[in-house]
């Protein structure tokens, strides 16, 4: 149903609906996600056998070996002070390698999966294959300890790679969902709410799987966490649903306002997914400066999260230990800044100060330029409080890019948010992972800051030069090959030859 020209639809009466609901279950899904991503990077640590200097056969800890605790002496205190008894979990004697390796397979699984879970959640509807990815990865983070146990780090391996496989569907079924549940004058709130919900996700991982862990013993982490994404999958099967007309709670208005709103972008709404018009896709200059500006943006996020505390505490002598919440601070400065980025990117755009497209550039800017200047100052100051000053203005700014970068997305193809995003995703987290091991490749000394301003320039040549492209080439208007029309004899270009599936 199409909204005639000049006429306005208003929204139903009741303030809330069940469009607010999905928007609720997908932030919770947001958040729980990467509470399962980030909690390795400390059981990790948990896992990992104290080093023993014993020379009764005793297997070093830098010796990539798995090592069960039932070889230890009941009352027998480690290094450090820890004392290891019969009823402690297994521990193990793995290198650094292989605590790297364990923490990058994820990503390995992640890329993978990125494009056919963007596909699948265009044709079998996001909510239903949403419902099953989070439930297979928590049931795969279940197992976890038993791979452990049974198959060494190896099995781990596997087991994290599987975990990045099931999860490779979910942000792309999350922008079909919002594609097609969200009016547009309420897509930034909606996108902003959800995807910024991720920075919770370490924030309160960190600190609780440190607990989990001493109280209970490191198995424990996974447990916890894969029990609360059953039970997060279970949630959304039983409250979630692929298009509002599907779902049985809705009312008839809030169906019609929903449809109104949407179909006043294409000549009609799709009573099917329609075909994915991969061609125009991908021969369009606004999509591939969005797909290069997401991915660089990931980038630099991923590398400042990983590489600014080495750098504070080879370069600075400083320790995240020295205060707790310094480690949550930089995300808590991120997800409260992102709102504070909406409100005024709606206030923009309500006064009509800025078309789409340039309300899109300016807030792109903001989430590129001062974030340049932040890590790259990040280099030469010497003060403690600064530099953790700086690292939160950093994230802080980068919350910009929810309603910039993420934004536009919804923006280009409302029915071809899934398969759009699934790509842009995929050069996300290939440059993301790539990320920190080129910091490695180049800061062969922590300690040396000239090797990190090395990276920190780079970093922000980088965000420079995405920032141009996005600038001279983005869009903000729904593209052509959005309509579920285009191409067809009906738009009156019949067979065109492009292949469009």
């Amino acid at each position: 149903m199409a909204a005639a020209a000049g006429i306005g639809i208003a929204p139903p009466r009741r303030r809330l609906g069940v469009r607010h609901i999905q928007a609720s279950l997908l932030a919770l899904m947001s958040f729980v996600v990467y509470t399962l991503r980030a909690n390795m990077s400390v059981a990790v640590v948990a896992m990992i056998k104290a080093k023993t200097n014993s020379t009764d056969g005793a297997v070093d800890g830098n010796v990539t070996a798995d090592i069960p605790v039932s070889e230890f002496v009941e009352g027998e205190v480690g290094a450090g002070g820890a004392m290891y008894t019969t009823s402690s979990p297994q521990l193990f004697a793995w290198d650094e390698w292989v605590r790297g390796a364990l923490l990058s397979s994820f990503f390995w699984g992640y890329l993978v999966s990125q494009i056919p879970g963007g596909v699948l959640s265009h044709r079998l509807g996001g909510s239903r294959l949403l419902t099953a990815a989070i439930l297979s990865t928590s049931i795969v983070t279940l197992l976890l300890p038993l791979c452990a146990q049974l198959g060494g780090w190896k099995a781990v391996f596997a087991n994290r790679v599987l975990q990045g496989l099931t999860q490779g569907p979910i942000y792309p079924s999350c922008y079909t969902l919002l594609g097609l549940w969200v009016p547009p004058l309420e897509r930034e709130l909606f996108a902003t709410f959800i995807l910024a919900s991720q920075l919770l996700g370490p924030m309160l991982a960190s600190p609780a799987c440190g607990m989990i862990a001493a109280r209970w013993g490191w198995p424990s982490i996974f447990y916890a966490f894969g029990s609360a994404g059953v039970a997060m999958g279970l949630l959304m099967w039983a409250l979630g649903a692929d298009r509002p007309r599907d779902h049985k709670r809705i009312s008839a208005e809030e169906v019609a306002y929903i449809e109104a709103a949407l179909s006043a972008e294409h000549s009609a709404a799709p009573k099917k997914s329609p075909h994915i018009p991969w061609a125009s896709m991908c021969s369009s200059p606004a999509v591939w400066a969005l797909w290069v500006n997401l991915a660089v943006q990931a980038a630099c996020f991923y590398t400042l999260l990983t590489g600014i505390p080495t750098f504070l505490a080879g370069v600075l002598s400083f320790s995240l230990e020295e205060n707790g919440l310094l480690s949550a601070l930089p995300y808590l400065t991120g997800f409260i800044s992102s709102f504070l980025f909406t409100w005024a990117s709606n206030a923009v755009r309500d006064r009509k100060l800025l078309s789409t497209t340039n309300n899109r550039k300016l807030f792109n800017g903001l989430a590129s330029i001062p974030i340049s200047v932040c890590v790259v100052a990040t280099a030469y100051v010497s003060s403690k409080a600064m530099s953790v000053a700086l690292i939160c203005l950093s994230m802080g700014f980068f919350g910009s890019s929810f309603v910039s970068t993420q934004a536009n997305f919804l923006d280009l193809a409302p029915l071809h948010t899934g398969p759009l995003y699934s790509v842009g995703n995929m050069m996300a987290a290939t440059l993301g992972m790539l990320g920190p091991q080129i910091v490695g490749f180049i800061v062969t000394d922590t300690k040396d800051v000239s090797q990190w301003r090395i990276v920190f320039w780079g970093e922000a040549a980088l965000l420079c030069t995405a920032f141009l492209l996005f600038s001279t080439l983005a869009s903000g208007e729904v593209q052509p090959w959005n309509d579920p029309d285009f191409g067809s004899e009906r738009n009156g270009e019949g067979s065109s030859g492009r292949a469009e599936f």
